[in-house]
């Protein structure tokens, strides 16, 4: 009986079961500690793989600012960094330098860190991407402005890849609201009736603008019968008449940053009449049907780097329309009007030929709705059997600059890795 009562032992299977517990609850504690530890890592790979991602697809977006995608194009990765639309690996890889970035995947050496392609948005739905982009061009061929860049990176064997609409960005570029700026101007027809409608569809009438520095291709530097209303209106003169002579304008209407802008558009641009398939023209490769001169719906201009003598045929036609005007930029060369085509837009002559006689001539039954512009010494001679030149604001404004590219919002989306 003694031995029932004996409660000795007790304390010590207690403090066995507590002791379990406690070790129970440490493992507990020790396996969360080590899976939260595991998260961190995981997630610390994940967000090194986006940022390493995302600096991949702002760098391609920078150096397709600097060099517009025209041709076809290929995968960009670390040892591209030579091609001219691919970015420099240092400008992506600089900043990720942490032992995460030693490598993509240790063990397999054939994975690049990071690497970028460029696709067309020509699909049925361009401003969303669907794996049919992957078929599309590796160029902007249809001229928009806009392409798809992806971006991929490997951190750790953890993959990400990231797609955006990249658009080229522009600005406009100023040159004078006149009608017509040149260093003298002459009228070869002595009628009375009106040769340069300086009203038009403005407003307000603009300005013919003329420089008047010698040598001048015609005496004196307005050679035109103001008593007969060849320039209408008149203006109010003294106080501001619509031909001004001896103007404060430069003689030269864009830098030569501003003109290569203007071919970069012109490149990346797609004129199908045009040999090289783009709007610009270089050597004496030069145009001689209206289809070549005219611009394409994306607005770029058409750029004759030259030397090139354009005359147009003697036809009843058009060089672009009234409701979308374009540009025509000629470097070096002249621009002769004939028969009755009608231009609408500007006409830019650079007149790199330094020439002082005419550049631009205007006849027939020919016109330019919009504005002329012409550097140097050069001039311009209308005279046809109607009024040869008529003023639209339009036409000043349709000059821009390119001033890079960048990605457009809300287009930025991360693929789901098992993503073609």
């Amino acid at each position: 009986m003694g031995r029932v009562r004996d409660e000795s032992g007790f304390a010590l299977l207690g403090a066995l079961m507590i002791l379990i517990i406690l070790m129970g609850v440490g493992i507990a504690l020790v396996a969360i500690s080590d899976t939260q530890q595991n998260l961190s890592a995981s997630q610390r790979v994940r967000e090194s793989t986006f940022n390493l991602a995302e600096a991949a697809l702002n760098a391609q977006a920078l150096q397709l600012g600097r060099n517009w995608p025209t041709s076809s194009t290929s995968t960009c990765d670390p040892t591209t960094s030579s091609t001219s639309y691919c970015p420099l690996s240092s400008a992506i890889t600089n900043g990720y330098t942490s032992g995460d970035y030693a490598s993509a995947c240790p063990g397999s050496g054939s994975t690049p860190l990071w690497k970028t392609q460029v696709r067309d948005n020509s699909t049925t739905t361009p401003q969303f991407w669907t794996t049919d982009v992957n078929s599309q061009p590796s160029f902007d061929s249809n001229g928009d402005g806009t392409v798809w860049v992806r971006a991929w990176a490997t951190v750790q064997c953890k993959p990400i890849s990231v797609v955006s609409l990249v658009s080229a960005t522009s600005i406009l570029l100023n040159v004078s609201s006149n009608v017509l700026t040149a260093n003298w101007f002459m009228t070869t027809n002595q009628g009375k009736k009106v040769i340069v409608d300086a009203r038009g569809t403005g407003a307000q009438p603009a300005q013919i603008i003329l420089r008047c520095t010698t040598p001048l291709g015609t005496s004196p530097c307005a050679n035109y019968n103001s008593n007969k209303g060849q320039v209408q209106p008149a203006g109010n003169c003294p106080t501001k008449c619509t031909v001004v002579t001896s103007g404060t304008s430069s003689s030269q209407a864009l830098s030569a940053n501003q003109l290569q802008s203007l071919e970069q558009q012109a490149a990346a641009a797609s004129c199908p009449s045009s040999p090289s398939g783009t709007c610009l023209w270089t050597g004496t490769n030069c145009p001689s049907t209206l289809a070549q001169l005219t611009s394409p719906a994306s607005g770029a201009p058409v750029v004759v780097q030259g030397p090139c003598p354009v005359s147009t045929p003697t036809v009843v036609a058009s060089i672009n329309s009234a409701t979308a005007p374009g540009v025509l930029v000629i470097e070096n060369g002249t621009f002769t009007l004939n028969g009755s085509v009608k231009f609408y837009g500007l006409i830019y002559m650079a007149n790199k030929q330094a020439s002082s006689g005419p550049v631009v001539t205007i006849g027939g039954n020919s016109s330019v709705t919009g504005a002329i512009i012409v550097d140097g010494l050069g001039g311009v001679t209308l005279g046809g059997a109607g009024t040869n030149l008529v003023w639209d604001q339009r036409a000043v404004s349709l000059l821009h600059g390119s001033t890079g590219a960048s990605l457009q919002r809300g287009s930025m989306r991360v693929l789901p890795p098992s993503t073609p």
